[in-house]
């Protein structure tokens, strides 16, 4: 006897049907709360978890997966795309007339510990439609949402990790004030055995460094991020290579000792490298990292070896493999 056709609800089927033009994989999502205030906000993305006949509330992906992870390559990431839509006529039982404001949580670098960059670009997108949006179905532009895979664990494999994206909207819907509180959850699972070597991970000796070195050890809130600045020294990825390379220290001893931060082609002149090395002068200040674990050896030889650089990439490259920092 024949299985009987899969019944998708007419919710699901709505959602699916509402998707914009131009991204027939997206599925709208109301994000939970009273249906009848839903649909001040939704998010707009390749929502595909829990399965039919139950609606797709949440992105669930194997990295690398070009259904769902947006750079479709295996390394040890999933960049989700999302929108997020104000006045959506894709909730059945709300019926929208304004939204005035949209607030994304942890969008806002101010000491929060839970700071996001991509939740910040996603505030900015949708600031560009506020406030009091009467347009229906008025969606950002495309944005991003990174998750990285957790480091490996005792068996040396990559781990699966979650991201929870929130708002909070308000505004009218049913002709009363409304207020909708969203969410979203991105979970990232690694694609295989979850076995990854370096080159799988970054694309390049100073990419590693900025992802391994700075962002753990450094670019955290009251440190070396850009809200805290440190010596005035910030390690965000955007901005590592310039506040480095070439850039004199201010700490006056290690400047007057002809220091830079970096000094292309020599270790020993370069107090990035010193600070993690013993043997630091107290005039150069304290060693670094001022809290945590410390830096490996193994990554303060592949910072050595940068500093250094090679017969092809030349000294403190920005991009590219010097030789010897990929194992």
């Amino acid at each position: 006897m024949p299985s009987p056709p899969l019944r998708i609800p007419a919710l699901v089927l709505a959602l699916l049907v509402a998707a914009p033009a131009g991204s027939a994989w997206a599925v709208v999502v109301g994000g939970g709360g009273s249906r009848g205030r839903d649909c001040v906000s939704v998010f707009d993305a390749a929502a595909n978890f829990p399965l039919p006949p139950r609606s797709p509330r949440h992105v669930d992906c194997v990295d690398g997966d070009p259904a769902c992870d947006a750079d479709g390559a295996r390394n040890a990431r999933c960049l989700f795309d999302v929108r997020l839509c104000l006045n959506s006529t894709a909730i059945v039982g709300c019926t929208p007339l304004r939204t005035n404001a949209v607030s994304v949580h942890h969008a806002i670098d101010n000491g929060d510990p839970l700071f996001d960059v991509d939740f910040q670009a996603l505030q900015q997108r949708v600031n560009t439609l506020l406030p009091d949006n009467e347009d229906l179905d008025d969606c950002t532009q495309q944005s991003s949402v990174s998750v990285a895979l957790k480091p490996p664990g005792p068996s040396g494999a990559w781990r699966t990790s979650v991201k929870r994206l929130r708002l909070t909207a308000a505004g009218f819907a049913g002709g009363r004030p409304a207020t909708d509180r969203d969410r979203m959850r991105f979970t990232c699972r690694p694609e295989g055995d979850g076995i990854y070597v370096p080159r799988d991970l970054y694309t390049g000796t100073f990419d590693r460094i900025r992802q391994e070195v700075f962002a753990v050890s450094c670019a955290k809130s009251g440190c070396h991020d850009s809200e805290s600045h440190q010596a005035d020294l910030i390690l965000l990825p955007n901005a590592a290579y310039s506040q480095l390379v070439g850039a004199i220290p201010t700490t006056p001893g290690a400047a007057n000792d002809g220091l830079e931060r970096v000094m292309p082609g020599d270790p020993d002149l370069s107090l990035l490298y010193r600070k993690l090395t013993p043997g630091l002068p107290p005039e150069y200040g304290p060693a670094m990292p001022l809290t945590g674990p410390p830096v490996s050896a193994q990554l303060i030889e592949i910072i050595r070896l940068w500093i250094i650089g090679d017969a092809m990439l030349g000294p403190a490259p920005e991009d590219g493999w010097v030789e010897g920092t990929d194992g």
